[in-house]
């Protein structure tokens, strides 16, 4: 597959506001636009970063979302959900480029602080349907608490489930529920064999692509790294991988998902 036969390519989910050397962020931005990446959400994490994530947004034109990853729910909880409400109320009225609440969600691997992510998750679930924006959810080993207050919220429109790796069954679940899947790099893994089985299994109108931080860890490596002829391409590869697991073309697949995505956030 060569870089010809993708129009266009929407990267759905990357920390682009973690690199903090502003000529690596500018060369990483100027290769997705050769690659044909001409848009990108980024994701928020926390309120004490949102600044930079949105002035990372505004520099170059990308679309980005508000909200409260559970690692960093804090046991004042309620005081960062009432910090969200306001950005999310001057945002909404000021910027066109706000497209989702999110990331967030339940991470069972945090444990100190799993009552707060409960309580967090709720909340920002109740406000992306005040706001009608779709959500970008994390969750690990939560899933039957994340589906169940998901169904509880009624939410207006869906959203994604980031980097999902799970079952066929669990991936029937939450489309029902009106979700796509965030598809990364774990699909390139050979030994993924679950993840392969879901992309077979499912339609590719619930797929979304996305690279999360492969591209960040990439750029803070060595100059050989960025001028290997790999780097980077994540996205194509992805597209490449589901084509060959579907048994569908490349092309086919890359207005898929980028249709799918440009609909999901209404881009």
């Amino acid at each position: 597959m060569t870089e010809q036969s993708i129009a266009a390519m929407i990267d759905s989910h990357i920390h682009l506001d973690n690199i903090s050397d502003p000529h690596q962020l500018s060369l990483l931005a100027a290769l997705m636009q050769e690659q044909g990446i001409n848009d990108a959400v980024i994701p928020a994490v926390e309120p004490s970063l949102w600044s930079r994530q949105l002035q990372v947004a505004n520099q170059f034109g990308y679309a980005f979302s508000l909200g409260i990853h559970p690692w960093y729910v804090k046991q004042h909880w309620q005081q960062q959900i009432s910090e969200l409400a306001t950005r999310l109320a001057e945002e909404s009225r000021t910027s066109c480029r706000l497209v989702a609440i999110g990331e967030c969600g339940l991470d069972g691997n945090y444990r100190d602080n799993f009552d707060w992510q409960l309580h967090s998750f709720s909340a920002q679930l109740a406000l992306a349907k005040q706001y009608n924006l779709p959500v970008i959810i994390h969750a690990v080993k939560a899933h039957e608490q994340v589906l169940k207050l998901i169904e509880q919220a009624e939410l207006c429109r869906g959203g994604v489930i980031h980097g999902f790796y799970g079952s066929p069954e669990l991936a029937t679940r939450y489309i029902r529920l009106g979700f796509k899947l965030g598809i990364g790099a774990i699909l390139l893994n050979e030994n993924a064999k679950k993840l392969q089985q879901v992309i077979q299994d499912v339609p590719l109108d619930c797929l979304v692509i996305e690279t999360d931080i492969v591209q960040v860890n990439a750029v803070e490596q060595t100059t050989k790294t960025l001028n290997d002829p790999h780097f980077g391409l994540i996205l194509p590869l992805l597209i490449k991988k589901i084509a060959n697991l579907q048994k569908k073309s490349a092309v086919l697949v890359s207005e898929h998902v980028f249709c799918n995505t440009v609909q999901l956030f209404d881009l």
